[in-house]
């Protein structure tokens, strides 16, 4: 490998472990803001565990997805309903049905907030990394970023 082929490597890696990271950080917020849903549906409104999945998990995509955009993939501008906002909400639909499915499974034999809690991050925690993957190679890092690298990855 030539020196500015190792060169432009690290650049990569360093672009690419930055935006891991945010992502990361992103991910922490959505699971903080849908803990606190899935509490006040679960706990405040009295509804069954799949309902609070259901309200919790689709109001923290919102915060979700424009943190992601905005934050960890830098794309400002107009939103693409079909490239960017479609897809993000499919890849949503995909852990909020697997996150209300397993959260339902459970309720069943526990009426407990800290299994439905641990749950629902189980479940989206088996999507987390497939998750960036589609995120940075088909969606947000079809065009380049600021860095100029997403293109690459």
């Amino acid at each position: 490998m030539t020196t500015a082929s190792f060169e432009r490597f690290r650049d990569l890696q360093r672009a690419h472990g930055l935006r891991a990271l945010k992502y990361a950080s992103v991910s922490v917020v959505g699971i903080v803001v849908t803990q606190i849903l899935l509490v006040l549906a679960y706990q405040g409104f009295n509804w069954g565990g799949a309902a609070s999945n259901f309200f919790a998990v689709t109001g923290a995509s919102v915060p979700a997805y424009i943190l992601n955009r905005r934050w960890v993939w830098q794309k400002s501008g107009q939103h693409s309903l079909r490239r960017e906002v479609l897809p993000f909400w499919g890849v949503s639909l995909l852990g909020l049905i697997l996150s209300t499915v397993a959260v339902g499974v459970v309720t069943r034999w526990w009426d407990s907030q800290l299994v439905l809690s641990g749950t629902n991050i189980a479940a989206f925690g088996v999507l987390w990394v497939g998750k960036y993957m589609f995120l940075d190679k088909l969606m947000f890092g079809n065009t380049e970023t600021s860095t100029g690298l997403a293109t690459e990855l």
